[in-house]
């Protein structure tokens, strides 16, 4: 598997993986389009703490899915931490190994940079769960809590 920043064309291929990644019920909010294009445009223009990566099959050069990773200082960890914000991998390339494939990738590129690497995943997608437990990952005890605010224009 190739593991690639976004490129400019890479642009209706995110929305329509981020769109599936949505309607597969891995999130709990569905699928916004505006935000997508926001996201990608953000990584696009190189922001501080965000990167965007197309994951691509070397066999035929297909693209089977994307991630969004994004980092913040954390005290309690004297360090960078590193948020696994979105995996996805098509339905038709899962079970091969990419999942475990791009976390080691990860790892041995962001680990003389950071101190951790988080995620979050719903209690409810126990094939996610599954895949980060095998990959060293394991729950840390905090429970997220969110309130919705709006963005000052």
């Amino acid at each position: 598997m190739d593991i690639v920043k976004f490129k400019r064309s890479d642009r209706a291929e995110f929305l329509k993986q981020c769109k599936a990644f949505y309607d597969s019920n891995a999130t709990l909010h569905p699928f916004n389009e505006e935000a997508a294009k926001i996201t990608f445009r953000r990584v696009m223009e190189r922001h501080e703490n965000l990167w965007g990566y197309m994951l691509i099959d070397k066999a035929n050069n297909k693209k089977i899915g994307y991630a969004l990773v994004s980092s913040y200082w954390c005290n309690e960890e004297g360090g960078d931490v590193l948020v696994l914000d979105e995996l996805y991998i098509s339905p038709d390339s899962r079970h091969n190994g990419y999942g475990s494939l791009f976390l080691r990738w990860l790892e041995e590129h962001a680990g003389k940079y950071v101190k951790a690497l988080t995620l979050e995943v719903l209690t409810t997608n126990q094939t996610a769960q599954s895949l980060y437990r095998k990959d060293g990952l394991e729950p840390d005890g905090f429970i997220t809590y969110t309130k919705e605010i709006s963005a000052k224009k």
